[in-house]
């Protein structure tokens, strides 16, 4: 039985694959598993996994209809047979000694149910950087600082972690195949909350989110944006309630809140929603006025241009476009 199961969706990335199973196959700790699940990718990908299924043994080749990358995942946690669970996604890469690092920190703290490390954005697939060391004091954090790990992008994915395969059975987890978004986050914090909440951060960058182009979500667009930031903002409320956060983490967490609504008005206004300009700002003056928005508003504690603080309080959009409009050309003034 290996020690860890290494779970990596794939969709159309025929191009790229060979970059992440290269860096997995390379790692220096070799007691692993490599499960690649084939999601439907109408491109050559499932067939460049069954190529590199036979040249190594310890890969395993899953094909399954398109259901989107949580079912992939949840897929490959059926199929696993790892002490240990990681999760690494198929356009992405590990640097080489990833699962050894990870794996040695948790025989050294075993204490901790959860092995964290960080990770770093590139724009190649140049894996020559080595560990890059994170300017950090502390790598000791418990559930009670949540939202201090949610500035830092750590609790978001399902990267840079060593899951317990058992505590994922035994409990029931899977992520959730009904949302496009944060399905990864509401994940990690209901398995956080099956752990002993002891998280030790390994303060090095061991994995490459590779980002090649503007892949924001301001590129993008979700009808459901709204709904899903909701569903999610609830989720991290009630844990953080539930292991008795402290003010500040409270504070942090308001915060997040309001960025993500942010980001849900200016996706409103994104080009591919084909509803016209009045139907897009009355739909954002309702945002504006739901309960959710104005709570995070009211509590926000991160600097915020006081103009638009005013505007958003009108929640009136015509106001704040009319900022918008007024900024940007101040802006290129400048």
């Amino acid at each position: 039985m290996p020690i860890v199961s290494i779970i990596v969706p794939v969709y159309k990335v025929e191009n790229v694959l060979h970059y992440c199973i290269d860096s997995i196959l390379n790692q220096t700790y070799k007691d692993f598993e490599l499960i690649l699940v084939d999601d439907g990718s109408p491109d050559n990908s499932g067939k460049i996994c069954d190529e590199y299924a036979k040249k190594d043994n310890r890969i395993t080749v899953i094909h399954k209809e398109n259901g989107g990358v949580s079912s992939a995942r949840n897929c490959g946690i059926d199929a696993a047979k790892g002490k240990y669970v990681c999760f690494v996604d198929s356009d992405d890469y590990v640097n080489k000694n990833y699962l050894e690092i990870l794996i040695k920190t948790k025989s050294e703290h075993s204490e901790f149910d959860n092995i964290w490390c960080y990770f770093q954005t590139v724009t190649d697939y140049d894996s020559t950087g080595g560990n890059l060391i994170v300017d950090d004091n502390k790598n000791i954090y418990s559930v009670k600082d949540i939202m201090t790990l949610h500035e830092k992008w750590l609790d978001a994915g399902p990267v840079c972690k060593l899951y317990d395969r058992k505590i994922i059975l035994e409990n029931g987890l899977t992520f959730d195949s009904n949302l496009s978004l944060g399905e990864d986050l509401i994940f990690n914090f209901q398995y956080l909350d099956c752990t002993n909440g002891k998280i030790f951060v390994i303060p090095k960058k061991l994995y490459s989110y590779v980002q090649v182009s503007d892949c924001s979500l301001s590129q993008k667009y979700y009808p459901n944006m709204f709904e899903i930031y909701k569903t999610i903002n609830s989720t991290m409320h009630r844990f953080i309630v539930k292991w008795n956060c402290s003010e500040e983490q409270v504070k942090k967490y308001f915060n997040a809140c309001f960025y993500k609504y942010e980001v849900v008005l200016k996706n409103t206004f994104s080009e591919k929603n084909k509803a016209s300009k009045k139907d897009k700002i009355r739909y954002n003056n309702s945002i504006m006025k739901s309960k959710e928005f104005v709570q995070s508003l009211n509590n926000l504690d991160c600097y915020i241009n006081p103009a638009y603080k005013i505007a958003y309080r009108t929640k009136n959009c015509k106001l704040v476009l009319l900022l918008d409009k007024m900024l940007n050309k101040l802006n290129r003034r400048l």
